[in-house]
């Protein structure tokens, strides 16, 4: 039997679909992925379940601990134009500060595999070079241990 890709998959290969390897087996996710453009982010936020449990969207730039909202389900086209309009201010706020978005990732907290793969609770995030740095450097020990 053929699988049936989801059609935005074909509308831009620049979205990328979160995918679980499990028992041998590539599971992909029918909503949960990234972009490397706002545009196309968009489009993943559109096609979000509504089921979803909640999603959480960082709405600050800081690098450690950011502030966040919580949007609980169901998760209708009035919070997703709020959660749009939150991903459009993060983008300008992080351009002003000279750390432009490279990427940005709508995911589930439990993965592709998931049985209530649709239901599951999600988060937004961003990447930037400063946040990739600062997550290195974190790692390396450079601001001192982690515990």
């Amino acid at each position: 039997m053929k699988h049936i890709q989801p059609y935005h998959i074909f509308l831009n290969e620049k979205i990328e679909m979160d995918s679980t390897h499990f028992n041998g087996k590539k599971i992909e996710s029918s909503w949960a992925g990234s972009a490397d453009n706002l545009k196309d982010f968009i489009k993943l936020i559109e096609a979000m379940p509504e089921t979803l449990e909640s999603i959480k969207v960082t709405s600050s730039t800081a690098a450690f601990s950011p502030t966040s909202e919580t949007f609980k389900s169901p998760i209708n086209s009035s919070k997703k134009r709020q959660i749009i309009k939150i991903v459009k201010e993060m983008e300008k706020e992080f351009k002003k500060k000279g750390d432009a978005v490279t990427s940005y990732r709508l995911s589930s907290y439990y993965g592709a595999a998931s049985r209530n793969h649709e239901s599951d609770p999600a988060y937004i995030a961003y990447r930037t070079k400063k946040l990739d740095q600062f997550g290195k450097d974190m790692s390396s020990g450079k601001h001192g241990s982690l515990d």
